[in-house]
């Protein structure tokens, strides 16, 4: 009787041979799952180192630079919560051009209104982001990243940034403002002040433009803005205002009217107009506080 070849196996053999596949198999989806464990827990760490840090540094005062608050203003942080008030634009940069007026002009009105009630409660510390030398100069302009840095070395707890829409259409009005979005940090205190200060300007009888008033910007690679509705994810990550990334505090950029519509300019945008923006953003710091107006 021939022998059989030497390749062939017995019974016995191939079942051997199928158990150490299936073995080596096991292992490997194992050791596959756990390097993805291990990858998972890895950049879990990270993000929450990252945002321990950011949240960290976000609430020390930035000591690199010089600005006019570190050059001789006095120590805000005794005297109540600290409270940044932006005037959008100012110096070279009047921004848009509104009926009759610019839009610097209603920002600047606007925000020093709002500076008297909240210098008028003792349980704040306002301050502006720019001086009025500052704003005056012609010859230069405040960058975002320089307000940011101001307001940073201030040791703010909350930043309101004060603007005014325009459209070509005159028809275009309503309220809009823009809280610090989604994956960064103090979104979602922003998101609240945001939802505050809407709400107040709702009851007050405005158009809320958008689903509630409250959206988020953020600009593509070619710097184009690009808006979409509160609680959307849609384009979470891209780079947003400077300044509600950078100023290290709960943020929020309003447009408080649109300065190109004649009812709007009347309702939020003239001298009366900008006292009752005024009056409705401190109703809504207190309320973001849990506190009542004193005035």
């Amino acid at each position: 009787m021939p022998y059989p070849p030497r390749h062939s196996m017995t019974a016995r053999q191939r079942a051997r041979q199928k158990r150490r596949i299936q073995i080596w198999i096991a292992r490997i989806i194992f050791f596959t799952l756990l390097i993805l464990f291990l990858v998972g827990i890895y950049h879990l760490t990270g993000v929450i180192l990252s945002r321990f840090f950011l949240e960290a540094q976000a609430g020390s005062s930035n000591p690199a630079g010089s600005t006019w608050f570190e050059e001789g203003a006095e120590d805000l942080s005794s005297g109540g919560m600290v409270v940044a008030i932006d005037p959008g634009h100012g110096g070279s940069d009047h921004g848009s051009q509104g009926l009759g007026f610019y839009e610097d002009e209603m920002t600047w009105r606007t925000a020093n209104l709002l500076l008297e009630l909240m210098e008028a409660d003792d349980r704040f510390s306002p301050f502006l982001t720019i001086t009025q030398e500052q704003w005056e100069d012609e010859s230069r302009r405040e960058k975002p990243s320089e307000r940011a840095e101001t307001i940073q070395a201030s040791g703010a707890q909350l930043l309101l940034s004060i603007h005014g829409n325009s459209d070509v259409s005159s028809d275009t009005y309503g309220f809009e403002c823009f809280p610090v979005p989604p994956t960064l940090a103090y979104h979602e205190e922003s998101q609240q002040f945001a939802e505050i200060i809407a709400g107040l300007f709702g009851q007050d009888g405005q158009k809320l433009r958008g689903t509630n008033g409250v959206r988020y910007l953020y600009y593509d690679e070619n710097d184009n803005k690009l808006i979409v509705e509160s609680g959307s994810m849609q384009l979470a990550g891209t780079p947003t205002f400077t300044l509600l990334e950078d100023s290290g505090c709960p943020a929020v950029l309003v447009e408080q009217c649109f300065i190109t519509n004649a009812s709007d300019v009347d309702r939020y945008g003239d001298e009366d107009g900008c006292a009752r923006a005024a009056q409705l953003y401190y109703q809504a710091i207190c309320q973001y506080y849990g506190l009542e107006p004193v005035a």
